[in-house]
């Protein structure tokens, strides 16, 4: 009958640990066999020390053979190769929180695009909020502060030598505003001595005039 490897037997008469290396196993083995043997230093057999040489030869066969069948001693601990969870096993509320979160970072900057743009149309003066001032006070209509008839006079157009007056009535109150210039946004009025003497009517915002500039005048002979 075939005698049944103890291998903790084995590791105490090697002075060994189970988790100890195959190299460090067969050096030990080496020097146990050489204590036991019966050869050693021309001392006599010892019963006790055949049969001990017997059993741990039989261990150690038994704990290469397991060595080579799993990759390790027996005994030691086995440790499964570690590998980073595939993102497909994700869970699904992971999933979307990650989903959302790339959602949101490819949407800021779009976000950021669209209110510099705007801001960009609104400092040029491409949209009319319908607003004059802070204040929320709305354009004055057409024919504000004038009688019909010198509305009608001008033909519904910003004229040279419009006064300033008619040019409000007309146009509404600027975005900016001095003496000598009302700006409409990317639009212009120029006045000398309260009276229109030059413009530019941008395409972006246009002006109530018949021209993008004025008509050049003529010498009088």
């Amino acid at each position: 009958m075939a005698t049944k490897a103890d291998f903790m037997a084995l590791y105490q008469q090697l002075g060994l640990a189970p988790g100890c290396s195959l190299d460090e196993l067969k050096a030990a083995y080496r020097r146990r066999v050489a204590e036991l043997h019966p050869d050693r230093h021309g001392v006599s057999a010892d019963a006790g020390d055949a049969l001990r040489l017997s059993e741990l030869t039989v261990a150690y066969n038994a704990a290469n053979q397991f060595h080579r069948r799993y990759g390790r001693l027996p005994g030691a601990a086995h440790l499964a190769p570690t590998t980073p969870l595939p993102r497909a096993t994700a869970t699904p509320w992971a999933a979307g929180i990650e989903a959302q979160a790339g959602k949101r970072a490819r949407r800021w900057p779009w976000l950021l695009l669209t209110v510099a743009l705007g801001w960009g149309l609104w400092a040029g003066g491409l949209f009319d909020t319908g607003q004059d001032d802070a204040a929320g006070t709305a354009p004055a209509p057409a024919d504000a502060g004038l009688p019909s008839p010198a509305v009608a006079a001008t033909g519904g157009l910003i004229l040279l030598g419009s006064d300033a007056t008619t040019v409000r009535a007309l146009q509404g109150r600027p975005l900016m505003e001095s003496v000598e210039r009302w700006d409409y946004g990317p639009s212009w009025i120029a006045f000398s001595d309260g009276k229109v003497v030059d413009w530019y009517s941008s395409p972006l915002r246009p002006l109530k005039v018949a021209s993008a500039h004025p008509p050049p005048t003529r010498p009088a002979h």
